[in-house]
């Protein structure tokens, strides 16, 4: 039922607007679709960048260890 009105209201909606005011509208509408694509491919690209990154940097072995003292052995960088 809130769908039927809704689509009802949209109609009564685009009827009251000029046809460059809908242009406009639609316009707005692309070059948000647009930027959210854009926003996502960079995201996309972003995470390949650092998996890349993680994968040549590779990682020292952790040893497992029931108890300990001090900082985790191998993961912090020697000093001196």
């Amino acid at each position: 039922m809130a769908r039927a009105l809704g689509r009802r209201g949209g109609r009564a909606r685009a009827a009251r607007l000029s046809p460059a005011e809908r242009t406009r509208i639609a316009r707005l509408g692309a070059e948000a679709r647009r930027a959210s694509y854009e926003a996502a491919r960079r995201i996309a690209s972003n995470f390949g960048y650092a998996a890349t990154i993680a994968e040549l940097r590779g990682r020292p072995p952790v040893a497992r260890m029931r108890n300990f003292t001090g900082p985790l052995p191998g993961i912090y960088p020697r000093r001196g």
